[in-house]
């Protein structure tokens, strides 16, 4: 067996190309608003995060990872990362594997190498939330699906596949959907066997379902008004435009957009090969795999159901696509030209990206948190008005005693999203802050947000309480304590 060591370099050498650059990416990135929701859901106790996630976000399982890793001296973010760096890296040498079963050898590694530098692949896999974990079970699935094919006993790994996506993120629902059509694709008994799987890794999920419907529309209204407010064309082409490896990434999420004329020959490129993969042997199925999810969420959308947003739902189409252009890649010269002009424009993006991340200033947040401590060192209240109250949990967080108050009472259940109409201040609650102040005697900070209804109320607050204007970053209207007379 002497080609046995140099197929597990390939292998381990592949897994290096993946983990390395999330690695990276996860040391590098500056925390966001959706990754402090994950650190203060990891915080709750299970009774409380249950209850916070039927207002908020959608299945229990990232959460309860973070919580898990949290509960033995992991930071919060650092714990939500490490688990994206492992699925993010565990699902390329899925894909490679899936490719390499269906197609051969080379396909696999294609696959593997496409994936491994594809910089939404590699930033869902570097940050603290659900995407990286949805594509390890697009990655899972696929490749129990080419085990199947081939007489394999691969239904249980495909129901642990299914079940890991829909406890995972609302979009495991459509993937399952889409695995279930292509399963119908197989020839018996691994047609029955696959679709037995997908059935359980569905019925596994089903307790969950009354909490997923009965969640407030509000919280994810933002989705359907960002997506009506796009014009028509960009609409069109935006369930497909970030599979490319040098797409306009900076558009929808933290990633450098390529030139124009180098995004278009990326999309061609990627496209010749999508082409040449779709007539190999036995391909019908991944392509089945790509158009069904990426059709069904863009038709979502143009109903207004908040379904797709630019960035995140291509994480269900992305293995199969690239199991199709790796197959192309790894039959023909041309193809492997192609290949490797595709993954050296993902590594260039990656490295602008990553180059970017390490110089990025603190984020407003930060800046109204390191404001507030400077003014008070031992703690206070800070009552905050809008959508910063994760954020500055999160910054504030310490050995000061920081009592965050949002206002309405009721946007502190929901602190992951905020909606104007929905959250409308009640001048009850701003009574039983008035009181709560008077008795505690301690400093006091507010944070209000322009053009909220809530910041009126929040200004005459801060008159009334002596407390000064400071300039805070844009978006953020910021009171603090009044500086004490200086000598003399």
């Amino acid at each position: 067996m002497p080609e046995a060591p140099n197929e597990r370099l390939r292998w381990a050498a592949l897994a290096a190309c993946a983990f390395v650059p999330r690695l990276a990416g996860a040391f590098l990135r500056r925390p966001w608003h959706d990754e402090y929701f994950t650190a203060w859901a990891a915080r709750l106790p299970l009774g409380d995060l249950f209850a916070a996630l039927r207002l908020d976000s959608g299945p229990p399982l990232p959460y309860l990872l973070a919580k898990l890793l949290a509960g033995l001296g992991v930071e919060p973010v650092a714990a939500a990362r490490a688990v994206s760096v492992a699925a993010g890296t565990a699902a390329v040498l899925l894909a490679a594997r899936a490719a390499r079963g269906a197609f051969g050898a080379r396909a696999g590694w294609w696959t593997g190498a496409l994936l491994a530098c594809h910089p939404l692949a590699v930033a869902w896999s570097c940050e603290g939330r659900a995407y990286a974990l949805v594509l390890l079970a697009a990655a899972w699935a696929w490749d129990r699906i080419e085990l199947l094919r081939r007489g394999g006993p691969g239904a249980v790994g495909l129901a642990l596949a299914v079940s890991l996506a829909c406890w995972t993120h609302g979009l495991g629902m459509v993937l399952s959907l889409a695995l279930a059509a292509v399963a119908l694709t197989l020839a018996q008994p691994a047609r029955v066997r696959a679709l037995a799987g997908v059935g359980a890794g569905l019925a596994s999920h089903l307790p969950w379902l009354p909490v997923a419907l009965h969640q407030p529309p509000a919280a994810v209204a933002w989705m359907a008004a960002a997506w009506q407010s796009t014009p028509l064309a960009e609409r069109l082409a935006a369930p497909v435009r970030l599979l490319s490896p040098a797409a306009a990434f900076a558009t929808a999420v933290d990633l450098p957009s390529s030139p124009p004329v180098v995004e278009a020959l990326a999309a061609v490129v990627l496209a010749a090969l999508i082409v040449t993969g779709c007539g190999t042997r036995a391909a019908a199925r991944l392509a089945l795999g790509v158009a069904l999810p990426t059709a069904g969420l863009g038709a979502l959308a143009f109903l207004g159901i908040p379904a797709f947003y630019p960035g995140r739902g291509e994480v269900l189409a992305i293995v199969p696509l690239f199991i199709l252009a790796g197959t192309a890649a790894g039959s023909r010269r041309a193809g492997a030209l192609a290949g490797a002009a595709l993954v050296c424009a993902g590594a260039a993006t990656l490295a602008r990206a990553e180059h970017a991340w390490a110089r990025s200033p603190a984020r407003e947040e930060q800046r109204i948190a390191d404001a507030i401590r400077r003014s008070m060192p031992r703690g206070g209240v800070v009552i905050i008005g809008g959508y910063w109250q994760l954020g500055l949990g999160y910054h504030l967080d310490g050995p000061e005693r920081f009592d965050l108050v949002s206002y309405p009472f009721e946007a502190g259940l929901h602190p992951g999203w905020y909606d104007a109409a929905t959250d409308r201040p009640d001048p009850s609650d701003l009574a039983v802050i008035v009181r709560r102040l008077d008795a505690s005697r301690s400093p006091v900070a507010i944070v209000a947000s322009p053009g909220f209804a809530t910041a009126r109320d929040l200004e005459q607050l801060a008159a009334s309480l002596g407390l000064r204007r400071a300039t805070p970053p844009a978006g953020a209207v910021l009171f603090l304590p009044s500086l004490p007379p200086g000598p003399g």
